[in-house]
């Protein structure tokens, strides 16, 4: 619910604007592409015909169908593989074997490679699966091979646990072909009971996500490669491949949710999902979003718990954790406001679902996070990685949170190495983390002292005096807090007309706050005007797309963050973050300060947006 007066919409716009670009955690979707004209995109499809598709029951000697997929037989897949050794083992008819794919095994005394020329390139997924049959003169269980492809190590000197297990990975091929390598341990075998190679639709990965710590964005994930960990539907049922966009699998949060009276699980009929236009409609399914979980006792009192998850992870890697999120509990649109946090450290703050999706419920939205081995709690070598959703904590509406669904995906580290320290070539891992390049984002006090001007419009527009329409603008009353004298803006645009005549000057700096003078970098005070002269387009056509809008403030924080003028002063990561425990942690207090500025700008902008949050419209 909107618990605010009617403003202009070039002034609503512009307080949009600063008030996202304050935050420093802004939300920009995934979920919502736009094409470069600004426009949003069609359409997007609802399935996906791979062009690459190879599927392989290694050691079978009739076809397969599982999970609506079909195998092909050892034989029939035989021109793809070029190896010494012949060795197919089958499990006994008694074998007790969740799947056929594990009755059968093709094994290996020395290398072995299968080679699959790719039709397409970019995204393709390789699924390894292996289980330790007893079967033939080899012991399966005591195998220790390793699995690589010419540029990423997947598996490193693996021995099988006595239970069948899916290997899932997502590589991007820049080549016309791909090759998947077993190389056994002197002395031992390496074994295979079946395989997957199929490609992805390009949007499965971009290639920028938001870093935790430090909080920013982080770009060059193409370059990476990735091993699936956990595929979760939060609050809802398994979803198995024959019920996937992508044949993938997903398992339910039980084993990971943490104070499970804490959590309510609430689900709507698929049909009730909308998917805006140009939303995927392949990252997930529709299930995933249909389901959810959200405060149990998000009705009762003042909740200020988290909802919380945890999982195992290698602390010796990164992680890419991707959110899924759809509204389905919301009655009305601006209503429910919740914080992100991961691995203890905030990272979506004041989450509203029905903006970042157009102004709609129950539609899907999804955001990247990349995770790096310092932010994950656990000792004795072992990692933890928590996802937490909990409220606001102001008054901002209906008190809740909640989350539809969830991914960890391990990284490559700067060798390609997907396990252990060594890539293929031999080289050892550093302390980088490959191509990807991180940007710190500029912290609160600095966007609250930046962006106290617009807060300090917005108060006056609600204390204007009663006969503002008869005077020729409001900006006569409007503008002087900056220069302390009152003038005139006459003609059909006003503020927004005269504000846009100075950028056409190339004189914007001259109507900054004076005590941001010689703080700000040019590029990133150019690429901020220019996002709001884009938002007040006279024809909505021309105008940008939500998406477009906080993409643009984000480039902007990286182009502060870059190359700050001499003087200039920034801020760390944020500091906020949530409480270690599990679904009974306390919600931290909501903080306006990044690192203590001592400035009165920054303490006028957090009066100014106190009152701004106290305010109630006329």
């Amino acid at each position: 619910m909107t618990r605010r007066g009617t403003l202009p919409p070039a002034l609503l716009l512009l307080l949009l604007a600063a008030a996202l670009v304050a935050t420093t955690t802004t939300v920009s979707g995934q979920g919502r592409p736009v094409t470069d004209s600004g426009a949003e995109t069609p359409p997007t499809p609802s399935s996906f015909t791979p062009k690459d598709s190879f599927l392989i029951d290694c050691g079978g000697t009739a076809p397969v169908t599982a999970d609506g997929k079909s195998y092909k037989t050892d034989a029939q897949a035989n021109h793809l593989l070029s190896a010494n050794d012949a060795i197919r083992v089958a499990a006994d008819d008694k074998a007790d074997v969740p799947s056929p794919l594990y009755a059968t095994a093709r094994v290996f005394k020395e290398e072995a490679v299968y080679s699959f020329p790719l039709t397409v390139p970019g995204w393709h997924f390789i699924r390894i699966y292996l289980f330790p049959i007893k079967g033939g003169d080899v012991d399966l269980a005591s195998a220790t091979f390793s699995v690589v492809t010419d540029d990423n190590v997947l598996l490193h000197s693996f021995t099988p646990e006595n239970k069948p297990v899916m290997k899932e990975f997502v590589i991007n091929a820049t080549e016309n072909h791909l090759a998947l390598k077993f190389q056994p341990l002197k002395g031992s075998a390496a074994f295979v009971n079946a395989i997957e190679v199929v490609n992805a639709p390009d949007e499965l990965i971009t290639d920028s996500a938001l870093a935790v710590a430090p909080l920013g964005e982080i770009t060059g994930l193409v370059h990476d490669a990735y091993q699936v960990l956990y595929r979760i539907n939060v609050g809802g049922p398994a979803i198995g491949p024959a019920n996937d966009t992508l044949g993938r699998q997903w398992e339910t949060d039980a084993a990971y949710v943490q104070t499970k009276e804490a959590v309510k699980d609430v689900s709507v009929p698929t049909s009730t999902i909308k998917f805006p236009d140009g939303t995927s409609r392949l990252v997930a399914p529709t299930l995933v979003y249909a389901s959810a979980a959200k405060m149990a006792d998000a009705d009762v009192g003042s909740p200020t718990f988290n909802l919380t998850w945890k999982v195992d992870v290698d602390p010796s890697f990164s992680y890419l954790v991707r959110l899924f999120f759809a509204d389905i509990v919301s009655k009305a649109t601006n209503d429910l406001y919740f914080d992100v946090y991961i691995s203890g450290r905030k990272a979506v703050s004041g989450l509203d679902l029905s903006t970042v999706t157009g102004g709609e419920l129950a539609a899907p939205y999804y955001k990247d996070f990349v995770v790096n081995s310092s932010s994950l709690e656990g000792a004795d070598g072992k990692g933890k990685l928590s996802v937490q959703v909990g409220p606001m904590g102001q008054d901002t509406g209906r008190i809740d949170a909640l989350l539809n669904g969830m991914e960890v995906l391990k990284m490559s580290n700067s060798v390609g190495s997907l396990d252990g320290e060594f890539g293929v070539d031999g080289r050892k891992a550093d302390d980088g983390s490959g191509g990807r390049k991180a940007v710190a984002a500029v912290g609160f006090a600095m966007m609250f002292g930046a962006f106290a001007g617009l807060g300090a419009m917005v108060v006056k527009w609600y204390k204007r005096p009663q006969d503002w329409e008869r005077r020729e603008s409001f900006s006569s009353w409007l503008l002087p807090i900056h220069t302390g004298q009152s003038f005139t803006a006459s003609g059909k645009g006003g503020l927004a007309e005269w504000g846009m005549q100075w950028k056409r000057k190339g004189l914007i700096e001259k109507i900054m706050d004076p005590k941001l003078a010689g703080t700000v970098n040019p590029e990133s005070l150019a690429k901020f005007a220019e996002t709001a002269e884009k938002c007040l387009a006279e024809f909505g056509s021309d105008r940008i797309s939500m998406g477009d809008v906080l993409w643009n403030l984000e480039y902007a924080l990286q182009l502060q963050d870059a190359n700050p003028p001499e003087g200039a002063q920034q801020d760390g990561e944020d500091g906020a973050a949530a409480s270690g425990g599990g679904g009974g942690a306390v919600v931290p207090a909501a903080s306006a300060s990044g690192g203590g500025v001592p400035d009165a700008s920054t303490t006028a902008a957090g009066e100014l947006f106190q009152q701004l949050a106290d305010m109630k419209g006329r």
